[in-house]
């Protein structure tokens, strides 16, 4: 911010300006990834390395931090559900679910041991993929049911950094990019 304390900053697209910059009121020092529910309403981000969520309501300005469950869950990248709860993947091993509405937080590990997430993504569905690393395969979570479908791949190793979802169909799509990061 431009006061040099962790803060979001909201800055108009058109003309580069900052408009408002809301500082964090504790523990994070920043933020890994920054998601934003498609009605602008909720900015949300993990703090790498920790248990802390930043959510900011953008209407009312207020910013809050929320604790995982898990002291070393260590928030990565992620995104946002059709009902605007924040999806973050954990570096812990498992999906954080983010509901800005209720405050809360939810934790989900999937059924395989020693996995971490880099990142996750939900589709149009509300269903979450992501590619636990070094696990051989990708997971598709559903949050209604709590069921995982683990895909293996022909090799047994996976190391996916960037995640695109194919929400053009009805049956939405994992997409790995194989290029680079």
């Amino acid at each position: 911010d431009p006061n040099g304390k962790p803060a979001v900053v909201k800055i108009d697209r058109d003309t580069g300006k900052i408009l408002k910059y809301f500082p964090f009121p504790g523990k994070i020092s920043g933020t890994y990834d920054n998601i934003i529910t498609p009605d602008g309403r909720y900015w949300m981000g993990g703090a790498t390395g920790t248990n802390l969520v930043g959510v900011l309501d953008t209407r009312s300005g207020e910013i809050w931090e929320l604790e995982t469950p898990t002291v070393v869950s260590s928030p990565a990248r992620g995104g946002v559900d059709p009902d605007n709860n924040g999806w973050l993947g954990g570096r812990g091993g498992m999906l954080i679910k983010i509901d800005p509405r209720t405050r809360r937080i939810t934790e989900y590990y999937p059924p395989l041991q020693n996995v971490s997430f880099y990142e996750i993504l939900p589709d149009k569905n509300g269903e979450v993929w992501g590619t636990p690393l070094h696990s051989g395969g990708f997971l598709r979570f559903n949050p209604k049911t709590e069921r995982w479908i683990h895909y293996w791949m022909p090799e047994p190793h996976s190391h996916n950094r960037r995640t695109w979802i194919d929400n053009s169909t009805n049956e939405s799509g994992f997409k790995i990019d194989r290029a680079g990061d």
